[in-house]
């Protein structure tokens, strides 16, 4: 897999963590109302162009819904953010992108009305593995307040509690 982060972007529990994806069964899925909705929630919120809620699997990272990307429905894994941002389970936010060493070679962020701003809640599931986010980009630079952070992160908390609930119902 390409990486042009300079930098690792496989957590340690990739092997368990895959498997926790897998479980849900969300990828190649059809569109879900309550996703699509809070993406839209997202959107409207933090008043940005593009909101998106991530899948991680091993090569590709997969839209499970997304407001802003028409005609993408996910990207190569050693490109995305959010391959970053699941390392971790704190938010991870990018006020001016362009000034990240790192970033500079990721075309998204290189192109002349390239992104700007970057900001993700990682979905946790419930034990512990980091299978997707819930991001929101724009394409110019913003400050985000930590009032701003704990609603990402809330919502963040209400896709995962939707991807629970859906697994728990289709257990039935």
């Amino acid at each position: 897999m390409e990486n042009i982060f300079g930098r690792d972007i496989i957590p340690s529990n990739e092997f368990e963590r895959i498997a926790a994806l897998k479980r849900y069964h969300l990828i190649h899925t059809p569109p879900e109302p309550v996703l699509d909705q809070i993406v839209q929630l997202a959107a409207t919120t933090f008043d940005i162009p593009m909101a998106l809620i991530t899948l991680v699997d091993v090569d590709h990272v997969f839209f499970k819904a997304s407001i802003g990307v028409q005609g993408l429905s996910g990207m190569s894994r050693g490109k995305s953010l959010c391959s970053i941002a699941i390392l971790d389970t704190a938010p991870l936010i990018i006020h001016y992108a362009e000034e990240k060493k790192c970033l500079l070679n990721n075309p998204i962020i290189a192109a002349e009305f390239g992104l700007k701003f970057y900001a993700s809640a990682p979905l946790i599931t419930p034990d512990g593995f980091a299978i997707g986010v819930l991001a929101i980009v724009d394409t110019k630079p913003r400050e985000f307040t930590s009032e701003q952070i704990q609603s990402l992160k809330d919502m963040a908390d209400m896709v995962m509690k939707e991807i629970e609930n859906r697994n728990i119902l289709d257990a039935f």
